[in-house]
């Protein structure tokens, strides 16, 4: 089940291990949507993501190329018709991430931040509209990389959204 976090971005958490939460997979947008880490190729949690977006679905992006990320990527691609947008190597992907690859839709803008330098598949997102870093496992409660507060301090990060766990409503907890 989605759950709205922001009139922009919604989440639903996949299911982990024992029934517990697992991997927060977003929503971001009304009218056209951009997908962050689509999670496992699990058809149950597919299925919720394709009947939460449906055709509006334009956009798959990943914050870490690691199967727990991006396994349900290529079906999720293949059920909505959405460009891939995935670092380099990454199979069937239609756009090479970078660090500030863009995403212009309709309502909002989506800007990629590397995490170190990018060579490694590790992304985040920033949501400028919301001002919300979209974190992946990035941004946890044993740390952040040492780069990520100082790319993202001309956007002024007010919340953010990790891979796992709770929304942060007060990023600069996090990020000072």
């Amino acid at each position: 089940m989605a759950r709205a976090l922001s009139p922009l971005v919604r989440r639903i958490a996949c299911e982990g291990d024992g029934g517990e939460p697992g991997l927060n997979t977003y929503l971001i947008g009304i009218d056209e949507i951009v997908i962050i880490d689509p999670g496992p190729a699990d058809l149950g949690h597919l299925d919720v993501l394709c009947g939460c977006g449906g055709d509006r679905i334009r956009w798959i992006v990943l914050t870490d190329t690691d199967a727990a990320y991006s396994a349900g990527a290529q079906q999720l691609k293949q059920r909505t018709g959405a460009d891939l947008v995935a670092p380099a190597g990454f199979d069937g992907a239609d756009d090479v991430l970078g660090d500030g690859y863009k995403i212009d839709a309709t309502e909002f803008r989506i800007t990629a931040v590397a995490i170190d330098d990018g060579s490694d598949g590790r992304f985040s997102f920033v949501l400028e509209q919301e001002r919300t870093l979209l974190a992946g496992d990035h941004v946890s409660e044993n740390g952040l990389p040492a780069d990520l507060p100082e790319k993202v301090k001309s956007y002024r990060i007010k919340s953010i959204a990790p891979g796992h766990g709770q929304y942060i409503e007060n990023a600069n907890s996090v990020l000072s």
